[in-house]
């Protein structure tokens, strides 16, 4: 049942007959109703549906990034931020037999005036742990080391998203440890800055890297090919056991059984 605002020629909220009123930012609105919505059958529809619900994802994940970088732009097209960001990247997904393909590298989240810096690639260590290096724009000479640098980081397997803590331009690093649940998965990060005046600059897609670790009591082991081809050799065997090898095998109680050969290729730790 719809409701009168400013009385029978005023706007309404609410559904009279085959339309819906409502108030978008003290902005009143109108819409046809559709009481039933049909799920795509056909494998046009069903690309379609894939496509857009590709791009609300991200923008669902990337809202407080969106919010920092591209509400004004947004304000003054007479939009939300989310539509803002399909509208903007919409091109960037694109359509195929396959699925969807997303053009990570072209993605927009911020758009400003502020002075941005040059972030260097980013470096993947153990414990779902990433280090991002950057350096002044020497474009801008009047930036504040007190603006806010920002990261978000977007993983497509786990369908999540993350905003780091801001750090000052002045510290010219920017270190987070990402969810365990994310190691395996390729991260995506993207960095913008926000002035004192909270002007963001234009975003910049940093780089992307595949956490490839997992935990094992507490500790963590870099699942590269060399590891996980000595990790076959070691359950094929009782470590307890080995009197002689040709590489140096690690016993249940933590002793070498080897002192003049080499470790297995590898970075590892042994848990304790």
């Amino acid at each position: 049942m719809g409701k009168l605002l400013q009385g029978i020629d005023g706007p309404f909220v609410g559904k009279v007959g085959p339309t819906v009123g409502y108030l978008w930012k003290n902005r009143p609105c109108v819409r046809a109703y559709q009481q039933y919505v049909h799920y795509p059958n056909t494998a046009k529809q069903q690309r379609e549906r894939d496509w857009f619900v590709s791009m609300v994802r991200f923008a669902s994940q990337a809202r407080q990034s969106l919010l920092l970088g591209v509400s004004r732009q947004a304000e003054m097209d007479s939009m939300t931020e989310g539509n803002y960001f399909v509208n903007r990247n919409k091109q960037h997904f694109v359509r195929s037999s396959d699925g969807v393909e997303v053009d990570y590298a072209r993605l927009v989240i911020a758009i400003g005036p502020a002075a941005d810096v040059v972030f260097h690639s980013p470096v993947f260590r153990e414990h779902e742990t990433v280090s991002i290096d950057f350096d002044k724009n020497t474009l801008f000479s009047r930036a504040s080391g007190d603006d806010k640098v920002y990261v978000f980081a977007y993983s497509h397997e786990v369908h999540r998203g993350m905003l780091m803590q801001p750090v000052e331009r002045r510290t010219k690093n920017v270190t987070f440890r990402l969810p365990e649940e994310w190691s395996g998965s390729t991260v995506h990060l993207y960095g913008f800055v926000v002035d004192r005046e909270g002007r963001p600059s234009n975003s910049t897609y940093i780089g992307a890297g595949r956490l490839s670790q997992y935990s094992e009591g507490g500790n963590y082991i870099t699942l590269n090919k060399s590891w996980l081809d000595f990790v076959k050799v070691a359950n094929s065997v009782n470590a307890t056991e080995v009197t002689d090898c040709t590489e140096e095998v690690f016993c249940a109680d933590g002793h070498s059984t080897s002192e003049e050969h080499t470790a297995p290729p590898g970075d590892y730790l042994v848990p304790e």
